[in-house]
């Protein structure tokens, strides 16, 4: 995949992003975000009964599933269509909720045991996937339970050769490696980092204004992706071999500061010019404010190796955890960015 032309990556942790304002960025800064491990659908069912559902969940005692299970109704209800192409959900209902893929059962296993080594005498449950029908329709919202839904995102990313996000708001990753020498990885931090530079002055973009931004920003934007490309090697010639995350980051946020800034202003500009009609659209005026910084947290690979020696290398490294970095940095296949989270 050439990164100036296609920047894509697999989305770890949670079915769908976790707020608007991340949803805003990484509609941006990617060309497709991919979501293994759950079912959205895009119609075959009643709007208004799926709203008169999600209003009678509203009012059960409040809980953390409960609030995912809302979330997920309102995202079908409100984003699934008009973001299909952008947001990619790969596997269908019976993927997800029927048929059990042993080694996304094997790794999640080995990831709830690298949270919560084993006990004697307690044998752990799990909750392999979740379904919820939506009244009125045969057609079903099904999603992976904890660790499954982690398992199935990196077995995928390695399928796809893609590179993980983790927006650091849920079960981690159990490994980071150096981002020298590895191009795409450091381009990928870059855009983040520099999305931030623009982040005080952006609206929150609704579905229909995402659409119609990157339509009519499609060069701008590819050509922003591709500034990421070349700016990596200056970033790369600047940090030293077996740099830690906090000499990357420091390096990557000089160089977004300094150098890519002023190339972000034309971009900015388009987005925040009140005669756009994304803007003319949106009734409630929300925006991101300039307390939100959204910046890669934690250091990470991408692409070196083949996609099924990094996934056994994976396996290997969550059972031998005293030997977890130099499984990782004996490989290269993804990288590893944080998120701080961006409130409605």
């Amino acid at each position: 995949m050439d990164i100036i032309e296609r920047s894509e990556c697999v989305y770890y942790g949670a079915p769908i992003p976790r707020n608007p304002g991340l949803l805003t960025v990484l509609c941006l800064v990617f060309d497709k975000v991919h979501f293994p491990g759950a079912y959205l659908p895009m119609g075959g069912y009643d709007k208004t009964a799926l709203q008169q559902e999600i209003d009678r969940l509203g009012t059960l005692p409040s809980d953390g599933s409960t609030q995912q299970l809302i979330g997920l109704l309102n995202f079908t209800k409100d984003y699934r269509l008009p973001l299909d192409g952008i947001l990619e959900y790969p596997d269908d209902g019976d993927t997800v909720f029927g048929a059990r893929d042993p080694e996304t059962a094997k790794l999640a296993h080995r990831l709830h045991e690298l949270h919560f080594p084993p006990r004697k005498n307690v044998i752990p449950s799990y909750t392999p996937s979740h379904l919820k029908g939506i009244p009125g329709s045969e057609e079903s919202v099904v999603y992976a339970g904890p660790f499954f839904l982690e398992a199935r995102a990196i077995n995928y990313a390695s399928e796809k050769g893609l590179p993980l996000l983790d927006d650091g708001m849920g079960i981690a990753l159990p490994f980071a490696a150096p981002y020298k020498d590895n191009a795409s990885s450091l381009a990928t931090l870059l855009a983040i980092e520099s999305a931030a530079l623009v982040l005080p002055d952006m609206p929150v973009l609704r579905p229909q204004e995402l659409v119609d931004f990157r339509v009519e920003n499609e060069k701008e934007l590819r050509n922003f992706r591709a500034s990421m490309l070349r700016y990596a090697r200056t970033l790369n010639s600047d940090i030293s071999d077996g740099a830690d995350t906090e000499e990357v980051l420091r390096k990557a946020r000089f160089l977004a500061d300094s150098e890519i800034a002023p190339t972000l202003h034309d971009l900015n500009r388009d987005l925040t010019n009140p005669n756009r009609p994304w803007l003319k659209r949106m009734a409630d005026g929300v925006r991101i404010t300039s307390s939100v910084v959204v910046g890669v947290l934690t250091g990470g690979l991408i692409g070196q190796t083949a996609a099924e020696g990094l996934k056994n290398a994976m396996l290997s490294e969550v059972e031998a955890r005293d030997s977890k970095m130099e499984a990782a940095k004996r490989n290269g296949l993804y990288y590893l960015a944080k998120a701080k989270a961006i409130g409605k």
